[in-house]
This record gives structure tokens, sequence and C-alpha cells, in this order.
């Protein structure tokens, strides 16, 4: 069975970090660690500094350390706006 996955975008103010689908992602809240994975309930979250860990469909794994930013889940879509 495959893996469910959803489209990601991740921003920067001056350029596009990551465009594509995920299967799952990590990410560095203000209230701790989050997992984000397809279906997901909507939400909005601030991002501290940390790691974000993304799982593309192919089962690749990524790391991204940020400075910060802003988490968006919207019905089947994720974006991140970070800063470095």
């Amino acid at each position: 069975m495959a893996t469910a996955t959803f489209p990601l975008s991740i921003l920067a103010i001056d350029r596009e970090i990551f465009l594509g689908k995920a299967a799952s992602l990590i990410l560095p809240t203000l209230h701790g660690q989050i997992q984000v994975l397809a279906g997901h309930a909507p939400l909005i979250a601030l991002l501290q500094e940390g790691d974000v860990f993304i799982e593309k469909e192919d089962t690749i794994r990524e790391k991204l350390p940020i400075a910060g930013g802003v988490l968006h889940v919207k019905e089947d879509r994720v974006t991140l706006l970070v800063n470095f």
C-alpha cells in the first residue's frame, strides 16, 4: 500500500526551498515538536529555532535547520514560511 502524501511548500523571503509531495513533516513549534501527516486537521503554528524533518514521497528524509517561521495546514496543503 502506498503512503499517503500531501503537497508541501517551504518558502523563505527570497526563495522557494521545497515544492513537492511529502509523506511526513516534523517541526519545532513554540509548544513542542509536532508531526504533520496527510489528512492533518487545519492548523496555524509559530515555529521556533530547530530542525524541520521532511520525509518525501520516495521515503528520502531531509533535515532543514530554521531560525523560526510559521506553519499553515489547510485542507490538503501544508505551507511553511521560514527564516534562516
